[in-house]
């Protein structure tokens, strides 16, 4: 757990995510960019690939260090609400960086592929990518912090629901 004194011990949990979330986003690009170049998957399967690697691994991540429920017994409960969250915040990445990329291949002022590192990059996917992500990071924060690793009731009325029927 990160040690923030002063002002920014307000924030902790928010910079906590924020660097958490950035591994995510590392751990997304290098296995979207490694399923699409070398695996021939396509712009939104590799994106939906590296999601549910970073997914799995966010999951402890932000579990153990961004929101310190690491001595909860909720994990079945919290991984639960977890995955919800995350299936929505990945459509919302997968889909939020399609419609972008869409949107920059039409205004057509990123063309073509640029040479980054002796390595051919399409901008507007890098910059589709990146927006999706960021919009998710937002659904994310907020979703995780009032719902996820909180008790609100849903998985004990899901509970008492399957076993009436």
């Amino acid at each position: 757990m990160i040690k923030l004194e002063g002002k920014w011990a307000k924030y902790k949990e928010l910079i906590s995510y924020f660097l958490i979330a950035s591994s995510g986003v590392m751990i997304q690009l290098i296995v979207s960019s490694i399923t699409q170049n070398h695996f021939g998957f396509s712009f939104q399967l590799s994106i939906t690939t590296g999601y549910t690697i970073a997914f799995i691994i966010g999951f402890f991540l932000t579990k153990f260090f961004a929101f310190n429920q690491r001595h909860s017994k909720n994990s079945f409960r919290e991984g639960l609400k977890f995955l919800l969250v995350s299936f929505i915040s990945g459509l919302i990445t997968v889909k939020g960086a399609y419609y972008c990329k869409l949107v920059l291949d039409q205004w057509a002022f990123l063309d073509g592929e640029q040479l980054i590192f002796g390595k051919s990059i399409d901008i507007s996917e890098l910059i589709s990518h990146f927006f999706g992500m960021g919009m998710s990071f937002v659904v994310n924060f907020f979703s995780h912090k009032h719902f996820t690793f909180k008790r609100t009731g849903i998985y004990h009325n899901f509970k008492l629901f399957f076993q009436k029927n």
